[in-house]
């Protein structure tokens, strides 16, 4: 540990936990080129076959050319997010893990934390305005804002009395603010709030730096001091964000909340910050006044505001680091349908933004200050953005493709291609391996449970965020099933016969059939007439429709054995100064969480043999 002398103020320098892909960059290049390419060699060999067979079997042609935009549309996300990675690996050279900082002393610059509310629970809210003031760190130089947008008489009240405690701990007072629109005037929500709140702690005395933080995100006593220094440091680093990780999840994380930021904030954002593309993710940043008031203010956006200050902010020149210290803790959506309308909300937010920055491509006049790099990674979030709609569309087509064919076809092709056939099906055994241990290799430290959660996460929810979504604060979603819940969850029949529920059902039913008549051929013309392998043409076909079924089918085991959660205030400890938070040891190193194989990779193993 070092320290570092910043004008007035003294920092504490100690070097960060490095992940792996920064203690070993040549597995991940390796890993990732090897893994990729195999897919791109079975790709060419999938299309070659086709065309090979146009001529002998014309009436078997249809599904060929249907198999083929089916997988691809499916490794669509896959795909973009791994190009993501490609080119952060190779762009700049190989980097050790971004500094750990701690802001020491009595000194510190200005800072005005803005906390936005809008109908969550009341103590909820009250629990983080309080660790929001109850932060180690100069009290002269810290304000907090609570800006309520749900306009809540009780929460007003409730601050008052809040306020009597902390100027009893020798805190700063919560300020509650809470804005009127006028009739028929755009609200902005989120946006909007913000604005209006650092509008008012301007008028109010500015100070140097703002912090955000969401309704429900309790931030670490240190979580300033740790924040702070990176902008004192860097005199062209407009904006600094931690990472998201919620406590109130069961460990096998069903429905892969948690496992969507692991990944991301173990490896994507990672290397984006080593390209200058970090970004904001809305809870737990601190951000430079100046450059907010460079960029025109808070951006207005009905959603995605928080990606729209990152490119903002990039465009005008400013970096924005990733901190990838746990510096807070938040409440996951507790039940489905508010991790539906999350994820509907993310979508329509990162849909909302790449058509403000005309999907980042060149020649616009609003990414023009961009880099290429920073281009590059905004494009690939343009692209995924679409992953919904491809996936949904491989859902549809996968089960038509593997329509029953009449066996004499297959035999036919099976005798005249044997050769094509062979190596089409050695190049999917290959791909297959491949990236299993590309898999491994990169997501060892989380686990590869966790991996299929989210890979899980990714076909299930895909349906239904293609949808629009309104605005609503997915805290305040209730489940009338609470599943959840123990004591209250309803009885099985009415967890499951809901619409969302029965359409999940209807899906596996029908996509099940193909696998089904397909395994029952193979049985029947096992020992008849030697073609029985022909009824697997496209092994990668079939094992990809038997885990879209696997993971359309997520849902509705989470509804038949729901994990039980405790509830919030068993899951928090009251420190000393009153504010609740995380039972010791909720922070588990990410690490070793997790098992390294699935049910469904055992299942998919199961058919290869058959196939192959």
């Amino acid at each position: 540990m070092s320290k570092i002398q910043r004008g007035p103020y003294t920092i504490e320098e100690s070097p960060a936990v490095a992940f792996p892909l920064e203690i070993h960059p040549w597995r991940f290049k390796t890993s990732i080129v090897v893994a990729w390419s195999s897919w791109i060699l079975y790709i060419v060999l999938q299309y070659r076959f086709a065309s090979l067979i146009l001529g002998t079997a014309p009436r078997f042609i249809w599904q060929l050319w249907i198999v083929l935009p089916a997988e691809l549309v499916l490794t669509f996300q896959d795909a973009v997010t791994a190009l993501n990675i490609v080119v952060a690996l190779f762009s700049v050279k190989d980097t050790g893990p971004r500094p750990s900082y701690r802001l020491t002393g009595i000194r510190g610059p200005s800072i005005d934390v803005l906390v936005t509310c809008c109908g969550e629970p009341v103590d909820v809210i009250l629990n983080t305005v309080a660790a929001a003031a109850s932060q180690d760190y100069p009290p002269q130089q810290l304000r907090v804002f609570l800006l309520d947008d749900g306009h809540d008489q009780g929460l007003r009240q409730a601050v008052t009395m809040l306020n009597t405690c902390l100027a009893d701990r020798k805190k700063p007072q919560v300020i509650y603010l809470s804005r009127r629109t006028e009739a028929g005037a755009k609200s902005f929500f989120k946006a909007g709030n913000l604005r209006y709140g650092i509008s008012e702690s301007h008028r109010q005395g500015s100070s140097e730096l703002l912090a955000g933080l969401d309704a429900d995100m309790i931030p670490g006593s240190d979580w300033l001091r740790g924040m702070v220094p990176h902008l004192l440091l860097d005199d062209k680093l407009a904006l600094a964000c931690p990472p998201q990780r919620y406590y109130n999840l069961p460990a096998s994380d069903p429905l892969g909340q948690q496992a969507d930021f692991d990944m991301y904030f173990t490896v994507q954002e990672v290397l984006n910050d080593r390209l200058g593309a970090a970004m904001c993710t809305g809870s737990g940043y601190v951000v430079r006044r100046d450059a907010l008031d460079e960029i025109g203010g808070w951006p207005l956006a009905e959603t995605g505001e928080d990606f729209m200050c990152s490119a903002l902010l990039s465009n005008a020149g400013w970096k924005i680091a990733f901190v990838r210290e746990i510096l807070q803790s938040g409440l996951a959506p507790e039940n489905i349908r508010a991790t539906v309308k999350q994820r509907m909300r993310w979508i329509d937010a990162c849909m909302e933004v790449c058509q403000y920055f005309e999907y980042y491509l060149p020649g616009s006049a609003v990414t023009s200050q961009m880099t290429s790099s920073q281009r590059t990674v905004n494009m690939l979030y343009a692209l995924r953005d679409y992953s919904p709609l491809m996936t949904s569309l491989a859902l549809i087509l996968l089960p038509i493709a593997l329509l029953p064919t009449h066996p004499d076809q297959l035999a036919v092709i099976s005798s005249e291609h044997r050769s094509n056939l062979f190596w089409l099906k050695l190049s999917f055994v290959t791909m297959f391996l491949f990236h299993k241990i590309n898999l491994l290799i990169m997501y060892k430290h989380i686990g590869l449970s966790k991996v299929a959660n989210f890979q899980s996460h990714e076909v299930w929810l895909a349906p239904p965020s293609m949808r629009t979504s309104s605005f609503a604060v997915c805290g305040a979603i209730t489940s009338p099933a609470n599943e959840r819940s123990r004591r209250r969850r309803k009885r099985l029949p009415y967890r499951l016969l809901g619409w969302d529920m029965l359409m999940y059902t209807i899906y596996a039913i029908y996509a099940s059939i193909p696998i089904l008549v397909r395994l029952i051929a193979y049985n029947h013309n096992n020992n008849n007439n030697g073609a029985a392998q022909s009824f697997f043409l496209f092994p990668g076909a079939l094992i990809k429709l038997l885990g879209c079924v696997w993971k359309v089918l997520v849902p509705v085991r989470y509804m038949m054995w729901p994990p039980t959660v405790p509830d919030r205030n068993e899951l928090v400890e009251e420190d000393e100064m009153g504010v609740k938070r995380p039972r010791k040891g909720w922070e588990k190193d990410v690490v070793g969480n997790g098992i390294w194989w699935t049910s469904l990779s055992v299942c998919e193993i199961g058919v290869i043999w058959l196939c192959v």
